[in-house]
């Protein structure tokens, strides 16, 4: 038994020079984990410490601590949101959240959307992007230090398209981005873009089909090296919830196929009634 507890490795969030980051832990007893995260060398740590949280499900992407220390800074209490909104932000989703508050003797509201983002170097924050009372207009129509332009403008805003721009940290490097416009805030919405030699579906993407995915369009991925043959696949990028969309092309022609075959079969069928058959 205890060497089935040795063992068993659960995926853990652990608070390594303040900053939270995912490793692997295996119990050492009943009280201890040795912990094994990045390049870090392997430490033990009990388990009950506040700097060590178990994985609740395969989904989660941030610590449930960190995630609560983030929206304090913003003045939302992780508590009183839904548990249907907790886990969303706990996975890396953005959610919308209304707000009231007091001042100067009236109720106020504020409509926030906010969602829990990574970086390697920096670890975890949290992006808050309030709501606007009313729609942007094309002089405040700026991300990243990139100015849109008036067809650009209107492409996002009029249009609803999304829209590839290049944006310039504070160091002077540059980055592909997208752009859209979402009613809800009244605001511009900016997301990563999909690059050439990103692996999807095992294959890597070629510029042009990562040009297409940023444009919105569907590119072909056949996967040639499956037990059941070539695969090909219609895969589309959703900028806004940052996830591919996958449609199996030759189960879809397969199906289609079936159908006209069940219908020239009905057909057959029919005509080879005699007149006086009941149908049934």
């Amino acid at each position: 038994m205890e060497n089935q507890l040795e063992n068993t490795i659960q995926k853990v969030f652990v608070n390594v020079n303040q900053v939270w980051q995912k490793a692997e832990a295996i119990s050492m007893d009943d009280k201890t984990f040795k912990i094994k995260a990045g390049n870090n060398p392997s430490f033990e740590m009990l388990k009950d410490s506040r700097n060590v949280e178990v994985q609740k499900n395969k989904d989660q992407q941030f610590a449930e601590a960190d995630v609560k220390r983030r929206l304090e800074g913003a003045y939302i209490s992780f508590e009183k949101l839904e548990p249907n909104i907790q886990e969303s932000i706990l996975e890396g989703r953005e959610q919308l959240i209304e707000t009231t508050y007091i001042n100067d003797g009236k109720l106020k509201e504020t409509v926030k959307m906010v969602q829990m983002l990574y970086n390697s170097t920096y670890g975890s924050r949290l992006d808050v992007q309030i709501k606007r009372k009313e729609q942007i207009k094309l002089e405040d129509a700026n991300a990243f230090q990139y100015q849109f332009t008036k067809d650009e403008y209107h492409a996002i805003v009029q249009e609803g398209k999304t829209v590839q721009f290049t944006g310039t940290s504070l160091s002077g490097d540059t980055f592909q981005k997208l752009a859209y416009y979402e009613p809800k805030l009244n605001d511009i919405r900016t997301k990563s873009a999909v690059s050439a030699n990103m692996y999807v579906l095992g294959q890597i993407l070629t510029k042009q089909q990562a040009d297409n995915l940023n444009k919105g369009e569907e590119v072909k991925i056949t996967i040639r090296k499956t037990q059941k043959g070539p695969l090909t696949y219609m895969v589309r990028w959703n900028a806004k919830n940052q996830r591919f969309l996958y449609k199996n092309l030759d189960k879809t022609n397969f199906l289609d196929k079936e159908v006209k075959e069940n219908k020239t079969i009905d057909g057959e069928k029919k005509k080879k009634q005699p007149k006086n058959a009941i149908s049934m």
